[in-house]
Formats: C-alpha cells, structure tokens, sequence
C-alpha cells in the first residue's frame, strides 16, 4: 500500500480491506483404531472432540442402588448434614459445588511417562449417579481423553482415595504434559477418604486398603476381581491385540473402586451423626480427637462424652483422659483430677504417662497435695524406666527436676508443721 493511501486510510477517507473469513478448521480425520468395533461390541462407545477421540462406558444408578449394605439414596443427606452442623470439617462438600468421585488407573506408578488410561468419575444425575468412564484409545488422543473429564470446566469437590498423593497429582502431570493442547486445569477442592478413615479406624484396623474397608466396613466382597496392579499389561495387550475381555475387568474394578468411595463418604458421615453406637468406643475417640485437632475443642469434648456414656470404663480410658484436659482449662480441678483418676485405671503407654503427668501437676499446684503428687511422679518416672518409650526431649528431665522439687516442698511443709523447740 502506497503512503498515501495509508495517510487517506487513517484520516477515514478509504476504506479498510476486510479480511475474508477464514474457514473453522475441522479435526482432521484419523485413522480409527483396528479393534474399534471390538471394543464397541463389549460396550464401550467411540467418542470424538475437537482434540480427538476417545472410548466411554457409561452406567446409571439409581439413588436405591446398594452397594455392600449402603444405598446410594443416604448420599445427598450426608452431604446436607455436613454443610449444615459442620461446615468447617474436612469431609464437607462447599456449598454450591458440585462433586464428583474420581478414580483412575495407569500405566505405572510414578514419573512423567506414566499415563492414565481410565478416568472414571460418578457424578449426581437426574433420578440418580452417572459413572462415566473414559478410556485412552492411545498416547496421541491423549488430549481429547483429558478434554472429555471436564475438569476444566467449573471448580467442583472431587472425592478420592488417596487422591491427594497418586490421582491429582498424576492428573496434573498430564495436564501439564498436554498445556498446549487444553484449556488451564481448575483448582478443585479435594476430600481424600484415605486421610478421613485413618482418622476415624486408626486403631481399629491394621491396613487400610480399599479392599479391607470394603469387606470391615462396607459389607461388600469383590468376586473374580482383577488386582489393580495388573492394569497396565492388560490395557496395553488390549491395545496390541484388539481384545478387550480383560480390559471391561478394569473397568469393573474400577467401578467398584467408585461405588465404594461414594458408600465409605456415607458411613464416614453416618459415623458422625452420633446417633448410636454403630463403631468401637476407640472409634469415636478418634473422631473426638479428630476435632480436637481441627481445633473444634466443644465439639471433640461431646464426642469424648459421647463415649464414656456409651460404653464401659475400660474401654474409655482415651476419652477419660481428654475429658480431664477440658476440665482442666475450665478450672474444674476436682472433676479433672477424678477423670483423670478414672483414666488412670485402665490406660498405658504413652497416654498413661501424660496422664500422671498432669496428676502431678495438679496435686502440686493445684491441690497442694505434695505426697500424691510425689507418688505420681515417681510412678511416671518407674513407668517410663520400665517401657522406654518413645516421649518429648528431656522428658525424664523434666520429671526428675519435679520429683525433687516436690521433695523439697514436703520438707518444708513438715518442719513449718512441727512446734519451735523451745532454747534450753
């Protein structure tokens, strides 16, 4: 263009050449794989986007489904009860956020290779749970595999189990792989299962696999299920050889993976509801000190109460000796010392060293009761001599300077006691 129409074009005297529309790029076509029809055959759909293509197997609840000896249908009660008595707790579901339970499989463990091949995600659907699970037809679809989550979309609550170190991160990884290729990833909020149980069963059970809750808890037992560690050699043969027969057994044990982190959301919820005792007394003494940690101290002090009205005296010596510290804040002295005197009868190891600890802490201070404070120290210090277990840097210290300082205060308290001896 000559200047001068440049200089006509900015004084508004031309008019400016309009570029043409350029026609919308269409996905070009690929080659579909050779198994496609094998696969449609055992129930997986063939889906495409604009990134690609990808397989989909979806499956319908509805809300009366049992699973184990849980119903879908206690679901949403459970989430209402928590945003309304608990809004704060790590199990409760943001009000306004919708939530999903998430779970994948992979081809590995850990590193920048590792894919996942299924994403499987239960979502709440008219009249009942949507599953829907994407399969990864191959490493260059992996985009419209990832697309199809929509996990870009708005923020959500994703439930897992043991998401917070193996699913999200793995998901962010490949996301971060595919940046190029896909919307940013949102920032949801996360309620990992796996931290929520070792808080309320620590104790009770020994491993907390999703197969042990599911067959102590769940009242569910899998039959002719795949172990999870097979996944990636029966996804890739089904890649290489087109048969897909094993690779639904993934998506089964997939299923149940989910189903059983949406009934363990439910017991986990119906746990804290406190209307029986459906658990073991050390059950509900975790959940107490579960809120005491959350620093929910009146809420962890009705939970400790909850279980010394429950169940027998040597079952809640835990709960005994927290319901002493809440006595103690409150300046409560005789009733803490009792609680922790009732304590005292049936706990040991680490517990029963703090609660003579605070016996004599309270018989010294409190109480001025030099003799009782003396004996609790002493036992302390045997106690501690016996077990050598493991307690806080200069613990024996601490107790051997308060042992001889309560001497000291005994023997000043008996020659303040004995009349002055008169001069001869």
């Amino acid at each position: 263009m000559s200047y001068e129409k440049k200089l006509l074009e900015m004084k508004g005297l031309l008019k400016k050449n309009v570029p043409e529309k350029q026609p919308k790029k269409e996905v070009p076509e690929i080659a579909l794989p050779f198994y496609t029809e094998q696969w449609k055959q055992a129930g997986l759909k063939l889906i495409k986007n604009e990134k690609g293509f990808f397989f989909l197997k979806e499956t319908f609840y509805r809300k009366k489904h049992i699973h184990g000896t849980i119903g879908l249908d206690k679901l949403e009660e459970a989430i209402s009860f928590m945003q309304e008595r608990y809004p704060n707790h790590p199990l409760t579901v943001s009000p306004g956020n919708p939530f999903c339970f998430y779970d994948t499989e992979t081809t590995g463990l850990k590193g920048t290779g590792v894919l996942i091949f299924l994403n499987g995600i239960l979502k709440k659907a008219p009249g009942g749970y949507l599953l829907s699970q994407y399969v990864l037809v191959e490493p260059g679809q992996e985009a419209a595999f990832l697309l199809a989550t929509e996990f870009w979309k708005d923020t959500q609550t994703i439930i897992t189990y043991n998401g917070k170190s193996f699913d999200i991160p793995q998901l962010n990884t490949r996301w971060t792989m595919n940046r190029n290729n896909l919307p940013p990833l949102k920032e949801h909020e996360q309620i990992d299962l796996m931290h929520s149980s070792k808080r309320i069963w620590k104790g009770d059970l020994e491993r907390f696999k999703l197969k042990q809750l599911e067959e102590s808890k769940l009242g569910f037992t899998r039959k002719n299920d795949l172990p999870g560690h097979l996944a990636p050699i029966i996804y890739f043969d089904a890649v290489k050889q087109g048969d897909p027969t094993n690779l639904m057994r993934i998506l089964k044990h997939n299923e149940w993976d989910i189903l059983s982190l949406a009934t363990l959301y439910t017991l986990s919820i119906d746990l804290l509801k406190k209307e029986e005792s459906l658990e073991t007394a050390n059950t509900y003494t975790n959940i107490g000190k579960w809120f005491k940690d959350l620093k929910s101290k009146d809420a962890s002090n009705k939970w400790f109460e909850f279980v010394v009205d429950q169940f027998s005296e040597s079952e809640t010596s835990v709960a005994y000796f927290y319901i002493g510290l809440h006595l103690k804040r409150q300046n409560l002295i005789e009733e803490s010392v009792e609680a922790f005197e009732i304590a005292l009868k049936e706990i040991d190891g680490k517990y029963r060293l703090k609660v003579l600890v605070e016996l004599a802490k309270l018989y010294e201070h409190q109480k001025k009761d030099y003799q009782k404070a003396l004996e609790k120290t002493q036992e302390c210090l045997d106690y501690w001599s016996k077990t050598r277990m493991d307690s806080p840097k200069g613990f024996e210290g601490e107790l051997l300077k308060r042992e001889i300082r309560i001497k000291r205060k005994i023997d000043i308290s008996r020659e303040s006691a004995q009349p002055n001896k008169k001069r001869t």
